[in-house]
């Protein structure tokens, strides 16, 4: 689709912003394809990259499915030509495959593929040379198309080999008639028609022109050889065809050493796998399934839960368990870490699945669960039975980094690798790079390297940019060939040694650089050095070979260790400020994070330098991916709850059928015989009968005797569904004993933290995990919040057992079992969900006993049939979406890599560990790095580097020492016969390539470096490593502590310990650190990682922390000043096991730079290893090894007890302060002696503070009481002191000046109310007089209250009201409550009434509301859970009344249509076989008349019990039974009464389920259900009522508002009527009318001020008006409408007397005596604090209407009234009335400005103006109608015009 115009200001991307106008179609269906893919867009395509072609045919599969229809060969050629050159080129993008398998996938769909057999028949017909030139490079991208095809469509072979059929003989005609076809591709025709016979020929070939090879050739190609092993594979009692790593001498060729590569690397990660299944399967022979394996951990019970959608991908949740799992520490443990291969088998591994751990998170896989991707196709693994239980195997191999590795090795072709003469051949003459072959005169500036103060910047070669200002002496390095050794500066200038220099020249000179540094020479400064010196000179390499341009392409640099690829790059960022990009998210480093991955994203998005069709197709994949995840996500959880957790009846209520009933109402019946026939199940939200019927609810929890009795067969029968399972043992028990211990382990956040190789395993693995979108909330998160919604689908949460049993009463589950007993219940529930034994189809069918009759483990049985259907029905909902998830999800992360290759392709300089290298080996072949720097390179497998190498890489440097740490397999057997761990840094060093070995060493002191010329002869020491100060407090700097205590081994971690050597080193460590030495100068090397916990847990933070532990592996590369060393090894097998291989020996003893101390078995170790005898025999020459380690005190050298020989961890105790035991006897500044015994830390004592007693005194002599260390504080010593101000004397603190104490004796002060004052004499005199004093209130009560309120504050009244209410209770309220009678308080009486459904209410005194009672009625299908007040929904099931005379086909809701049976039953009693005496149709009684004479139903009741032949029916409600004759005429008789239920006669239950009399029980229930709606009102009018509260609402206050919804939403839960709606409405309408009579209260007109206490008091009434208000209620009461009526009448009644009163004083009105009185009557009713009687209003209302006729409320001489009705007759705006000199109103119209002058007809004095101007003597009259200007003004614009009534009206 063509591009919008983008928005202004945007880069790439900126048409993703506001700019883009609308699509003019609404889908890409609604484009014309030839818009989207035509000549013109597909002519523009081929000149981008692959990418960006696959990126947009994937965006537009629409308009390409129809280009492809195209009849191009005969129509248009040109369309041909053009996407078959696209075609041809999406198959060199290595880094979209999912994209390349869908577009050809298309391609393959199409009759495209037909249109090749037209052109090459065409091109038989006869061709021009120029026609055969245009058509060699169509022939030649078809053959790329089909070999493409053919390699990743194994279904499009067969169409692909009919078209080369149909080809073939034309192919031939052009191959021997025309040029078209030349070797080449015609050895690529050759392949395509039999790939693997001229593969092996041309591979025979190729041998045959090699060296003669002693070694057997595979039969296959390693190209076709799968990366995943095969089921042949892992059951083979042999090992795959091997051949060796060469240490010496070159390969036959690429494919010799490519397969050998290959195998080996491959068979690394099979090898554990296949070895460990065979010891297993030998095992499960011997009947040993529990033997521990050497190298597989072997999980059993392992069955798939559920699907999981993640970043990953399509993965499945799977359960499992492990011996002794609870003992295992997961975030320290090995065990299922990311990235692990796990195969699982079903069926003792003669079928395979394989699959790699994808989420570990540790919640879960404490229970038993975690999240794998299986490696087989996906739609395989659906087919997988959901009941299958596997065992599962996992090796320790992280596949990850093999899959990519061994992948890259098969697509390594002839001429793809570059240096392949040296890698392959091992030729040793290495040639200048091939850039500086292009350029042979070309020269380097090495100034960078003289100053080395420069910071580079990234400026391009033809960019006018400021000189670097270099210094003159660095001029001899402006212009060196560096092919030239004799125009090189001395090595000085450059800051180089001879060595370093060779090294530096090599590197630039050579484009196969290798570069040896021995520990301490400074590996790392010369590859900054070479950094530098490239980067500088950018412009010699950074062209393309062809045409000499610019061509970027980045340096990158490999790494082993992520420490090292963040020290190498910190250290070319402090020299260079351009653009580094550092790749992976385990960087530890604050400089590395701005230059991360994930920042550089953030950037490139904030700044929408995304490219287009990269952003447009990620935006898309993303939504189609997170829509599916979150379908699925939802579904899978429910999949999951289902087969791990007990669900809710309600959940699978649609696949349990009549069951649900069954069991809903079987709880009930049992319920009722437990707790009476009144029982009503009060279901709560989560309360679940299932949960009962299992045996695990709060009620019917089976007895434990129950329990064992089906025990045994139980787990017999889960032992038969489940033959993988494993029967609970001692060690399960042990388990849960072990758990118990751990949960108490909670200190280990106390200790320092330890890094051992798990650790960095971990680490080196989670590349894998940062290719997160950062743009929205992760995938996880999502997830947790579909899981979240699915909570109450579950009756009993396994998961979280322990939660419920811990809850208290009230919330639910009220077990309280001791924690062991919750976790062996946990375990059992666990194992009956997992068992496959469960009904089957006919059992269910078949079954019609009693469900709550059946046994446990049938019960089980039957649940786990309903679930199993539950599951496929929900699995079904699915669908294709877990495949389509699939492959967008691939899809994703490979827009994501694209992005990623965006930022990379920008960047100067890329840095990545080689883990992270093997995952980007796709977009790095296409990036194509021309320089790449290997640091570690003696560390990295060959494989990891030769995958990195793309065939433009022109210039490799190896850093490194192969003399150090080697690459480490996992199989140590292929390292030792095969010669897997020989690197390729190592091969080539053997090989005689010219390696340069670095000399001078500037880290360790002299006496370690010459213990490592054992190893490095020619090492030789730099002056700086002569200048170390000795160790204190040690009197040897090096020294190897020998002893014999023998090693502890740590089977879970696979490793050892020696508790003696941590013991010993700790105390050492502590030692050092006494000395002075800070945490940071220290680290503790461990070589096994189980030494590491035995370190970790005595090495507290508190005194540690700093220090850094960790093993030997982690440290290489790294360096401290001193190291102390654990060996680990001593026994009396001799087994040293790693410590014998001189690498790991060399790294160890080579980290020290001042001080080495080493710990070991130094007798066993030298007799079983060569470089340990020599190593011993030096340090006994040079006198520093010996059982003991000689420490002294600095303190006090030459004394004999300052000695200290520590052989054993308890010696260091002697030294207690790092000195020796005498005391410090320093004198401190304060004069006392140190307390502490000698110290070698803080020896000028600058943090010593000294505990004893202060002697310093005061002016008085008072001793100071605090210790030495701490400041004298004033003295507090009290001392009689006369105070000046009151002449008492009081004690004062010493330090206390009199003048400024509080005299602390009583006030004498008389108070002007009489009383003495109550403060103390130094205090202020009391203005709040708190004595309590008699007063008579208005409601003449008399009361005691505070002083200080007798004249501002009624009392509050504690009297009894006592008043008789409207409801006729007497007011329990007090006076105070009551406001003096005049709002009581609300009646508290329970109102007892009968409601209509015959319940008692429970409310107060009130009109009753909907009753809030759980709903009795039910019939024999089911109940009615709503709250009785609400309508009862009518039953819908076919109505159940029937026997052979009669039937009723109506539903059970509706009258039946049929008469009752008076035939006899038919049935005979079961106890005695004696006739039923019931009727035919009803429930047969229990009772025998003739066995049970006396039974209580043959009692004369009605007269005709007695009678021989009388029937019975029973009444199901209580059980009592009735002769019929005489019932059924009680239950016909009508009468004039109150709608009710009939009731039983006996004792009164209400008649609910009886079929005889079901007509008489529905009428009544349908009158009932009629009152039901009349209360409730309709629902019409109560959407209205909603609709105005909402509405009111928002017109309200804020506050009140609030307030109004809460009451709203707590009074409308459940049942709700018409009138509490209706309530709501009033109360929301007088809250309104009280905050309207406040305002006016508070804004009166004319308010003097004089009068300011009656309007409070009026405000403080108000607001007590207005909290009664706002008390929640669903009525209105009688005494309550009344009393609001009054109290706001009233209050109304005072604002108008208020305002009369005012204007009386303004006015200076005199009124008549008689006026006068009633006016004083008046007030007095209105503020006595009484009730308004109607009386008294009446005299109120008479007197205020006397009053206007006598003072005006306006100045204007008329009632408000009339001034209200004359302004609105006039219609004018504000602004219009003005008054004269003597105050006569009159208005101005038209604009209202004064255009004349005239005459008041008042008065005749001059009114009106001139000019719009008002005359002087005239003023504007706002009393008229509130303006603040007049209408002609400025301010007018602003004063007189509401701004709303202007925008809205």
């Amino acid at each position: 689709m063509a591009e919008g115009p983008r928005g202004h200001g945007r880069r790439r991307g900126g048409g993703r912003g506001h700019g883009v106008p609308k699509p003019q179609h609404d889908t890409m269906e609604d484009v014309p394809w030839k818009r989207l893919l035509g000549i013109r867009k597909l002519e523009e395509l081929q000149g981008k990259e692959a990418n960006a072609i696959l990126l947009t045919f994937d965006r537009y599969k629409i308009a390409l499915k129809k280009a492809l229809e195209q009849k191009t060969v005969k129509g248009n050629k040109d369309m041909l030509m053009l996407l078959v050159r696209c075609l041809a080129k999406c198959c060199e993008c290595e880094s979209l495959p999912q994209q390349v398998i869908d577009i050809f996938t298309i391609v393959e769909s199409s009759d495209f593929l037909s249109q090749f057999i037209e052109f090459v028949n065409g091109l038989v017909e006869g061709t021009t040379p120029r026609v055969q030139i245009e058509s060699r490079g169509i022939l030649r991208d078809i053959f790329t198309i089909l070999t493409k095809m053919k390699s990743l469509l194994p279904k499009s072979r067969i169409t692909i080999q009919g078209i080369l059929t149909y080809i073939d003989t034309p192919i031939n005609v052009i191959k021997s008639d025309t040029t078209i076809i030349d070797d080449d591709m015609w050895d690529v025709y050759e392949e395509l028609m039999n790939r693997e016979d001229t593969t092996r020929h041309k591979r025979s070939h190729l041998k045959d022109q090699g060296d003669d090879e002693s070694e057997e050739e595979p039969d296959d190609n390693f190209r076709d050889y799968p990366v995943f092993p095969t089921t042949k594979e892992v059951q083979s009692e042999t090992r795959t065809q091997l051949r060796h790593n060469k240490t010496f001498g070159g390969y036959d060729n690429l494919d010799h050493y490519l397969d050998i590569q290959y195998r080996l690397l491959r068979e690394d990660f099979i090898a554990p796998l296949r070895d460990g299944i065979r010891e297993y399967i030998a095992a499960v022979h011997d009947m040993r399934p529990d033997k521990k394996l050497h190298e597989l951990r072997i999980y059993r019970d392992v069955q798939i839960i559920s699907p999981i959608c993640n970043n990953h991908g399509l993965c499945r949740r799977i359960s499992f368990n492990y011996p002794g799992m609870h003992r295992i520490r997961w975030e320290q443990s090995k065990h299922l870490i990311y990235g692990s291969l796990v195969c699982l088998s079903p069926d003792t591994f003669k079928t395979v699945w394989f699959a790699t751990v994808a989420n570990r998170d540790l919640k879960n896989i404490r229970k038993g669960l975690i999240d794998i991707k299986f490696e087989k196709d996906y739609e395989e693994v659906s087919t997988i039975p959901p009941d299958t239980v596997f065992v599962m195997a996992e090796t320790p191999a992280y596949f990850e980094a093999y899959r990519h590795v061994l992948h890259g090795l098969q697509h390594v072709h002839e001429g793809d690798l570059p240096f392949e003469k040296y890698i392959v051949k091992c030729l040793p003459n290495v040639e200048k790079p091939a850039y500086l072959r292009r350029s042979p005169d070309a020269k380097f500036d090495l100034r960078p390297l003289v100053d080395e103060d420069i910071i580079l910047d990234d400026r391009k070669q033809d960019e006018p940019t400021k000189a670097y200002p270099f210094s003159e002496k660095s001029q001899d390095a402006r212009s060196i060939k560096v092919t030239d050794q004799t125009s090189w500066p001395p090595p000085e200038l450059l800051h180089l040694d001879i060595s370093q220099l060779r090294a530096l020249e090599t590197a630039l000179s050579k484009e196969l650089a290798v570069i040896q540094g021995p520990p301490g020479t400074g590996k790392t400064y010369i590859g900054l050095k070479i950094m530098k010196s490239l980067l500088h000179n950018r412009h010699i390499w950074n062209t393309d070979p062809d045409t000499g341009a610019e061509d970027n392409r980045p340096i990158l640099v490999v790494c082993y260790t992520n420490h090292a690829l963040d020290q190498f790059l910190e250290g070319i960022v402090q020299c260079y400020s351009g653009d580094v990009l550092r790749l992976g998210s385990r960087s530890s480093s604050e400089i590395m994070k701005p230059l991360s991955i994930n920042s550089k994203r953030m950037t490139m998005r904030l700044n929408r330098e995304v490219p287009l069709e990269i952003h447009s197709s990620k935006m898309e994949i993303k939504h189609n991916m997170s829509s599916l995840q979150e379908e699925v996500n939802k579904i899978a959880d429910r999949i999951e709850k289902a087969k791990r957790e007990i669900l809710h009846e309600d959940a699978i209520k649609h696949v349990m059928g009549d069951f649900y009933e069954k069991l809903v109402s079987g709880y009930e019946t049992i319920m009722r015989d437990v707790y009476g026939y009144d029982f009503q199940w009060e279901k709560p939200k989560k309360a679940s009968a299932l949960l009962e019927w299992l045996g695990y609810g709060e009620f019917l929890g089976f007895e434990p005797t129950f329990e064992d009795e089906a025990k045994d067969s139980e787990e017999k029968r889960h032992q038969a569904a489940n033959p993988g399972a494993v029967p609970e043992t001692e060690d399960d028990r042990e388990n849960e004993r072990a758990e118990n211990r751990n949960e108490n382990e909670n200190r280990l956040n106390d200790f320092i933290n330890v890094l051992d190789e798990r650790d960095v395993e971990i680490a080196q693995r989670q590349i894998a995990m940062e290719e997160s979108d950062e743009e929205d909330e992760s995938f996880e998160e999502r997830f947790n919040k579909i899981l979240r919604e699915n909570i109450p689908l579950v009756a009993l949460d396994v998961s979280e057992l322990d939660l419920y049993f811990r809850r208290p009463e009230g919330e639910g589950f009220r077990w309280q079992k001791p924690k062991k007993k919750n976790k062996q219940l946990k375990s059992k529930i666990r194992k009956s969900l997992s068992s496959t034994d469960r009904m089957i189809d006919i059992e269910i069918e078949g079954f019609v006993d009693d469900i709550w009759a059946l046994l446990p483990e049938e019960r089980w049985r039957m649940y786990r049939y309903w679930l199993k259907v539950y599951c496929d029905n929900v699995q079904e909902k699915i669908g294709d979406k877990e495949i389509e998830f699939e492959r967008t999800c691939r899809k994703y992360h490979e827009i994501l890599m694209q992005e990623d290759k965006a930022i990379m392709r920008n960047s100067t300089i890329i840095g990545m560990t080689t883990t992270c290298a093997a995952r980007y080996n796709s977009v790095l072949q296409e990036i194509g790095p021309r320089i790449i720097i290997v640091e570690e390179a003696a560390e990295v497998l060959e494989g990891h580097v030769i995958t990195t190498l793309s065939r433009r890489c022109e210039h490799l440097i190896l850093i490194g020492d192969h003399q150090q740490l080697k690459p480490k397999p996992t199989v140590y057997k292929l390292a030792r016969e095969y010669k897997l761990d020989l690197s390729l840094f190592e091969r080539l060093a053997n090989n005689k390539l010219d390696v340069q070995c670095l000399a001078l060493q500037h880290r360790m002191r002299p006496k370690i470096s010459k213990m490592m010329k054992i190893i490095y002869p020619n090492l030789k020491d730099h002056d700086v490593v002569e200048k170390y100060d000795k160790i204190r407090g040690i009197a040897e700097d090096v020294y190897f502590i020998d002893h014999m205590e023998t090693e502890s081994p740590e089977k879970d971690l696979r490793s050892h310990s020696n508790k003696h050597e941590a013991e010993y080193l700790v105390e050492l460590c502590r030692y050092l650190l006494l000395q002075g030495y800070l945490p940071s100068q220290i680290t503790v090397l461990a070589t096994y990682s189980g030494q590491l916990f035995e370190l970790k847990y005595r090495m507290p933070k508190a005194e540690f922390e700093g220090v850094r532990v960790t093993v030997v592996d982690n440290y290489q590369g790294e360096e401290n000043d001193i190291i102390l060393l654990s060996l680990v090894r001593s026994n009396e097998d001799g087994t040293i096991g790693f410590l014998k291989e001189q690498n790991r020996v060399c790294v160890a003893m080579s980290r020290a730079k001042k001080g080495l101390y080493v710990i070991g078995n130094f007798e066993m170790l030298s007799s079983n290893n060569t470089i340990w005898r020599k190593f011993v025999e030096h340090a006994r020459k040079n006198r520093f090894i010996g059982k003991k380690l000689r420490l002294y005190c600095e303190n006090h050298q030459d004394a004999d007890e300052s000695i200290i020989n520590a052989e054993f961890p308890s010696d260091f105790k002697r030294s207690p302060g790092g000195g020796c035991r005498r005391p410090c006897e320093y004198r401190l500044t304060c004069g006392h002696t140190c307390p502490s015994v000698c110290h070698i830390k803080d020896r000028e004592h600058k943090d010593i503070l000294c505990k004893k007693s202060c002697t310093k005194t005061c002016s008085m002599g008072h001793r100071c009481p605090l210790k030495c260390n701490q400041d004298c504080a004033t003295c507090e010593v009290n001392v009689p002191k006369r105070l000046p101000k009151c002449g008492h004397t009081q004690n004062v603190p010493c330090y206390l000046e009199p003048a400024n104490f509080k005299c602390e004796g009583r006030c004498v002060k008389i108070l002007s109310c009489g009383h003495v004052c109550q403060n103390l004499c130094g205090e202020i005199h009391t203005d709040k007089c708190t004595m309590l004093v008699e007063k008579l209130g208005q409601c003449n009560h008399s009361t005691r209250i505070p002083c200080h309120l007798l004249k501002t504050k009624q009392a509050f009244c504690p009297e009894l009201c006592g008043e008789i209410l409207q409801c006729e209770h007497k007011c329990k309220g007090s006076c105070g409550e009551c406001q003096n009678g005049r709002l009581h308080k609300t009646c508290e009486e329970v109102c007892n009434r009968v409601l209509i459904c015959e319940h008692i209410c429970k409310e107060k005194c009130n009109n009753c509301p909907p009753c809030k009672e759980k709903c009795k009625n039910r019939c024999k299908h089911n109940y009615c859970g709503k709250q009785c007040g609400e309508e009862c929904s009518p039953c819908a099931e076919n109505c159940e009344w029937q026997c052979e005379h009669h039937r009723c086909d109506q539903i059970c809701s509706s009258p039946c249509e049929r008469p009752r049976c008076n035939q006899p039953c038919k049935e005979r009693i079961p106890e005695c076989k004696h006739p039923c005496i019931g009727l035919c149709g009803e429930p047969c009684l229990k009772v025998c008349r003739i066995c049970e004479p006396d039974t209580e139903a043959f009692n004369v009741f009605f007269g005709t019990e007695d009678e021989p032949d009388a029937k019975f029916v029973q009444l199901e409600d209580c059980r009592h039974a009735f002769e019929v004759t005489g019932l059924d005429k009680w239950m016909d008789e009508t009468k004039d009464e109150q709608i009710k239920l009939k009731e039983c006669p006996k004792c009164k239950t209400p008649i609910r389920r009886n079929l005889r009399y079901g007509n008489i029980i529905k009428e009544t229930l349908h009158n009932i259900e009629v009152v039901k709606q009349r209360i409730l009102g309709s629902k019409s009018e109560m959407e209205a009522t909603e609709k105005t509260i909402r509405q009111e609402l928002s017109e309200l206050e804020k506050t009140d508002a609030r307030k109004m919804k809460q009451i709203h939403n707590e009074l409308t839960t459940g049942a709700v009527d018409e009138n509490t709606l209706k309530t709501i409405v009033e109360q929301i309408k007088i809250l309104k009318y009280v905050n309207e009579l406040k305002e006016k209260f508070e804004t009166n007109e004319g308010r003097s001020g004089r009068y300011d206490a009656m309007y409070q008091k009026a405000l403080d009434q108000l607001n007590a008006v207005h909290e009664f208000i706002l008390i929640r209620r669903r009525y209105f009461t009688k005494q309550e409408s009344l009393d609001i009526e009054s109290e706001l009448d009233r209050l109304k009644l005072l604002h108008q007397l208020m305002r009369f009163k005012e204007k009386k004083v303004i006015l200076e009105t005199s009124l008549t005596r008689a006026l006068s009185v009633d006016f004083m009557a008046s007030e007095q009713h209105l503020t006595d604090g009484r009730r308004l009687t109607v009386q008294r209003r009446r005299e109120v209302e008479t007197t205020l209407t006397a009053l206007k006729d006598v003072i005006p409320l306006t100045t204007i001489g008329i009632s408000e009234e009339e001034r209200i009705q004359i302004v609105t007759a006039m219609g004018l705006t504000k602004g219009h009335w003005f008054k004269c000199k003597m105050g006569h109103v009159y208005a101005i119209g038209d604009c209202g400005g004064a255009t004349e002058e005239s005459r008041c007809p008042e008065c005749k004095s001059g009114i009106g103006g001139a000019q719009h101007r008002i005359r002087d003597d005239n003023a504007l009259a706002p009393e008229m109608d509130g303006a603040e200007h007049a209408a002609w003004s400025t301010q007018a614009d602003l004063g007189n015009y509401d701004p709303f009534e202007v925008r809205f009206h």
